[in-house]
């Protein structure tokens, strides 16, 4: 029998670190047309447990003083950087990761009073 050594040659979509630190893609910020300084977060939906969705909570014209999950420019690259250590714990402890954690997104969906937001696929499928 024969297996690929890459089983997937897709990489993730947003990157959840121990320390705090979260990736956004390219294709994030574009799917929700983030700027530096708009704030992002991630609302669980009670009516289906398990499926989480990564939404813009403040525009950067919006903001004012500090807020967790405030997405910065990275000077080398194309994606955007947030920090948050309680909502990258809670999305490794969910997924029963313990290093760093990248995940995909899903197709932009429309959530009511939300707005635009992007589902996050935490299963794991062989």
């Amino acid at each position: 029998m024969t297996h690929p050594i890459i089983p997937t040659t897709r990489r993730g979509d947003i990157t959840f670190h121990p320390d705090g630190r979260i990736d956004l893609t390219a294709h994030v910020a574009k799917a929700l047309d983030l700027r530096p300084g708009d704030v992002v977060n991630i609302a669980c939906d009670d009516d289906h447990p398990g499926e989480h969705y990564l939404y813009v909570s403040r525009r950067c014209e919006e903001t004012t003083g500090r807020h967790a999950c405030t997405c910065r420019r990275v000077k080398a690259g194309n994606f955007l950087r947030l920090f948050s250590k309680s909502l990258s714990s809670h999305i490794l402890q969910l997924c029963h990761a313990t290093n760093r954690l990248s995940l995909r997104v899903g197709a932009p969906t429309t959530i009511l009073g939300i707005g635009t937001a992007l589902p996050l696929i935490t299963a794991r499928h062989p």
